[in-house]
């Protein structure tokens, strides 16, 4: 079979997202905003459909909390959807600070790495760099400590999902004699008899339903080191790397899920580090997409725990 060449990163601009930096191989294609964020803002198989989620309604894109008095004059949180890069241990207003500046984009021959401007206030600065590779999609994600003194932080990678989908995270299944085996973060909204949420033996299942308007989070040490969301008949694969002997944010974490009636976000956290003056902390994923049926029921954890041996093998997140 004649091996067909796909050219690498290149700019190109979009009615929707504006200026970006277009990824594809043949199989997928990966497009990340640099008007703003930056953000990837669609994922999708050769002639599919954009699995992430897209804020459609201009209307609603600048109606997030604004912070002339905390970060600069006109400073308002967007909410655009994709993935983004944020900053933890949460804080409130921190992780808000605004991303609609246009960021640098380096464009390599098999790769493009976007910074944003160093963040006034924060001190920090968000870099990404991304890769396509067969379909998968490499992302390293950076926070840089542009402040005088250390920092306590870590990379919190968020990638909201496309309505009406089921997201499956695999419950631990590490054997700890006598000591528990899992810590599971629940935020004061939630309510575990959500009838969104089924608590399996082996896994959790969010059901995303845009007739929900009340939000839901929850975290967990998600030492199998993936999630999976399944809708329109594609499999969105987000894998991590996750560490026992780490110390997490959120009661230690490395995997949190929030939910409402517009999206699902699926959100990986690095561990905690103390960040130098000049340093950074890294975080990688990596994602794959490929066609695949939802099982018929998403509470029998049988057909689930199937689907999941026979689609979704144990890997590593290359370093």
């Amino acid at each position: 079979m004649k091996e067909t060449h796909h050219p690498g990163p290149a700019l190109m601009s979009h009615s929707q997202y504006g200026r970006c930096v277009r990824l594809h191989d043949g199989s997928a294609e990966v497009l990340v905003a640099i008007d703003y964020g930056p953000r990837v803002m669609s994922y999708s198989l050769a002639g599919g459909q954009n699995v992430l989620f897209n804020n459609r309604d201009p209307d609603n894109v600048k109606k997030g909390p604004a912070f002339d008095d905390v970060f600069y004059p006109g400073a308002y949180w967007n909410i655009y959807g994709g993935n983004r890069l944020w900053v933890s241990p949460h804080s409130f207003p921190r992780a808000f600070y605004p991303d609609h500046d246009p960021v640098d984009a380096e464009i390599l021959p098999d790769r493009a790495i976007l910074r944003c401007l160093p963040q006034k206030v924060t001190e920090v600065q968000n870099e990404v760099e991304i890769r396509l590779d067969r379909g998968k999609v490499s992302l390293r994600f950076r926070v840089r400590n542009v402040g005088k003194s250390s920092k306590l932080m870590g990379a919190w990678s968020v990638t909201a999902m496309a309505p009406g989908g089921l997201e499956i995270i695999p419950q631990p299944s590490l054997s700890a004699g006598v000591l528990p085996n899992r810590r599971i973060a629940l935020w004061d909204y939630t309510v575990m008899r959500d009838e969104r949420i089924y608590w399996g033996d082996g896994y959790i299942a969010v059901r995303q339903d845009p007739n929900m308007e009340k939000p839901l989070k929850l975290g967990i040490n998600n030492i199998d080191g993936w999630a999976c969301y399944l809708n329109n008949g594609s499999c969105f694969v987000c894998r991590h790397s996750h560490s026992e002997s780490a110390t997490y944010p959120d009661f230690g974490v490395s995997y949190e899920t929030y939910t409402h009636d517009r999206m699902l976000e699926m959100e990986t956290l690095s561990p905690l580090e103390l960040v130098p003056p000049g340093a950074y902390v890294e975080h990688r994923e990596r994602w794959e997409l490929f066609t695949a049926q939802e099982p018929r029921d998403w509470r029998d954890e049988a057909e689930v725990l199937a689907f999941v041996a026979a689609h979704i093998a144990a890997e590593a997140v290359p370093e």
